[in-house]
Order: structure tokens, then C-alpha cells, then sequence
């Protein structure tokens, strides 16, 4: 696997901990503000995460599917706080 590609999951994986963590310790009524701020945090880390790599063909690409998964993974943690 390329280090850029590697940085993805990376980014991937740190935001479903952060989500994780958000859903499990923060109190019910300010879960859903804490998930809000979670996304904007990881795709400033996928920004960095990428420049790091240095690998200029495909960031654009990379970054949208940082962004995307961050996304979605936010999403599914928004429900199940909504649910829940």
C-alpha cells in the first residue's frame, strides 16, 4: 500500500475513534455539536495528512475520498446519537 493511501485509512481510522469517543463520553444533549465539529477537524486532517505525503498526482482524489469517508462515518455515528 502507497504512503498516500495509507494516509487516507490513517485519517479514516483517527475519525472513527474521535467519533467513538465522542458518542460514548460526551452528554447526550451536546453529542450531536461535538459530531459537527468532528467533521471539519477531519478534513483538516486529511489536508494535512495528504500534504505530508508530498505525492502531488491524485490529491485531489485522495483528499475527496478522506473527505468522503470522514463523512460518512460521521453520519452513521449523527444516527446512532439521534437514535440512541
Amino acid at each position: 500500500m502507497t504512503p498516500a493511501r495509507v494516509a487516507v485509512v490513517a485519517v479514516w481510522a483517527l475519525t472513527l475513534v474521535g467519533v467513538v469517543l465522542i458518542d460514548v463520553s460526551v452528554p447526550d444533549p451536546h453529542t450531536l455539536s461535538w459530531l459537527a465539529l468532528a467533521l471539519p477537524l477531519a478534513i483538516v486532517a486529511g489536508i494535512v495528512a495528504q500534504l505530508a505525503v508530498a505525492e502531488q498526482r491524485g490529491f485531489v482524489l485522495r483528499l475527496a475520498a478522506t473527505a468522503s469517508g470522514s463523512f460518512v462515518l460521521v453520519c452513521v455515528a449523527a444516527l446512532v446519537a439521534a437514535l440512541s
